[in-house]
């Protein structure tokens, strides 16, 4: 057929995913594809060398293909003009955690964080105040409250320590406990490794045993120990982003909950009365 006239026409085949967070590195999509079980490649030769079925692949998300035709239609000008705070754009983020209105909004880049917790997402839940938030999702780790007012941009979030990514916004309340939380995650990055490189399938095991026992009461000073060694392999040595990303919920709340972290450690107690304990 001929697409708005234009004379020209292409091929549209949609593939149901066979689901996993995995899925969302591009060569374990790639895997799925074709039919296989889906892992990460590695690396050499890119997609765009050796993609589907051996061919040249480009690969893009969804997001960035909705807005190709408007920029073009509009033109650069107008899409620069969309951003705020000296940013461009715009950008579609979700909303959830401990807010009132959780959902999917599109923002203009430059945006604070807190301004997309209030004004979008409609506040925090119950009228709790905000202790934390994760830019994107628990791969990108969480930051304080008083950090809440970094623009989204992908400039500004990495030199807080954290990252724009899919920009999946998690807005986290007083009252939660950031160890739980933190091992929460562990255990949703141990259960969804693909399991094909060790780091990644025996390193986010240890790190859920490490905090499992600070939760429970039974850590020490040197529970915690290696974790900085652990996160260094984990990045440097994972085939791909999943690995890589392992320690960043527990390295972020080191960062910034330190005290929250040694209550539990030094004393056995949780302060926000959530965990067991001694």
């Amino acid at each position: 057929t001929s697409v708005l006239g234009s004379g020209m026409a292409f091929d549209l085949e949609i593939f149901t995913s066979p689901g996993g967070y995995i899925c969302g590195e591009e060569t374990a999509l790639l895997e799925a594809l074709e039919g296989k079980r889906a892992q990460p490649r590695l690396k050499p030769s890119l997609p765009v060398v050796s993609g589907l079925f051996g061919k040249p692949t480009v690969i893009n998300n969804v997001e960035t293909l909705a807005y190709v035709p408007v920029i073009l239609a509009r033109g650069a000008d107008w899409w620069r003009a969309q951003g705020v705070n000296g940013c461009a754009g715009l950008k579609v983020v979700g909303v959830s955690g401990h807010v009132r209105r959780p959902g999917v909004f599109e923002v203009s880049m430059g945006t604070a964080l807190r301004d997309v917790i209030e004004r979008q997402a409609g506040g925090m839940l119950d009228g709790r105040a905000l202790k934390a938030v994760a830019p994107s999702g628990a791969s990108s780790g969480f930051l304080p409250a008083s950090m809440a007012d970094v623009p989204l941009d992908f400039a500004a979030l990495q030199k807080a320590g954290s990252m724009l990514g899919s920009g999946a916004i998690v807005a986290i309340a007083e009252g939660t406990c950031m160890v739980d939380l933190a091992l929460n995650v562990a255990r949703f990055f141990a259960r969804e490794s693909c399991g094909k490189c060790w780091p990644c399938r025996v390193g986010s095991e240890k790190i859920v045993e490490m905090l499992a026992a600070v939760t429970d009461g039974t850590a020490d000073a040197a529970t915690l120990a290696p974790i900085d060694e652990l996160s260094q392999t984990l990045v440097l040595s994972s085939i791909c982003g999943l690995g890589q990303v392992v320690p960043s919920p527990i390295g972020s709340v080191l960062r910034h909950f330190p005290d929250e972290v040694a209550a539990h450690v030094q004393d056995g107690r949780c302060p926000e009365g959530v965990c067991r304990g001694r």
